[in-house]
């Protein structure tokens, strides 16, 4: 399982159990610019049903010099889930649905770590890991401050600081960045260490799911 997700569910895991599901390199900062009437990241930002592309994760650890690092693609199919495909620096696949958390190998075999079938309180859990994914502005609302920075050339920043006691006790702040999508998270974690992700390569185009795509999440 990739670190960051490792962190965000050690946070998610310290929560008490919910009652309904809910709810980024820092790149050159914007330049704050007047935001015209309605605008704000929230409608700059896309909602396409698949978004396709590739990761960097970077993440420094405390009082290591050098970042472990991990590249590889992503799936993400609104209202299905979120598929990791890592390529370096070892090959593994990460699925994230509102039902389950499971890491598959290349030999087939596939360990699942969260199942909303459990405990009512992971449905809560993975609700709020996909709302981090995918930008998901009004379910990250609910548990986060959030501070817009808006661009004129249609770029923007979003501060993200924890509200609540388990959030703030594993995270400082957590920052997105972008444009039409998510570019850029940083994750700022209470001890120290900080794990950036860059997303490249968006497409949103074919605009549904193929039939392969779609079967991962069933």
């Amino acid at each position: 399982m990739r670190c960051w997700l490792v962190a965000l569910l050690g946070v998610a895991l310290a929560l008490p159990v919910l009652a309904s599901p809910q709810a980024p390199a820092r790149a050159a900062t914007p330049s704050p610019a007047p935001a015209g009437e309605g605008d704000s990241v929230r409608a700059r930002l896309a909602q396409p049903a698949v978004l396709r592309g590739q990761f960097e994760q970077s993440k420094q650890l405390e009082g290591f010099r050098q970042p472990l690092v991990s590249r590889g693609d992503f799936l993400l199919v609104r209202d299905r889930g979120v598929a990791w495909d890592t390529r370096e620096p070892f090959a593994s696949t990460t699925l994230l649905t509102r039902e389950r958390l499971l890491t598959r190998l290349p030999d087939g075999s596939q360990r699942v770590l969260l199942d909303a079938a459990e405990s009512p309180g992971m449905a809560a859990v993975n609700a709020l890991l996909l709302a981090l994914v995918a930008g998901d502005l009004p379910a990250l609302a609910e548990r986060f401050a959030l501070e817009e920075t808006l661009a004129a050339d249609g770029r923007w920043q979003l501060l993200l600081t924890p509200e609540e006691a388990g959030l703030r006790q594993a995270f400082t702040r957590i920052t997105l960045a972008g444009d039409r999508f998510v570019r850029q998270v940083v994750i700022e974690e209470a001890g120290g260490d900080v794990t950036t992700l860059r997303f490249v390569a968006l497409a949103d185009e074919p605009s549904a799911p193929t039939p392969d795509e779609a079967a991962r999440f069933d």
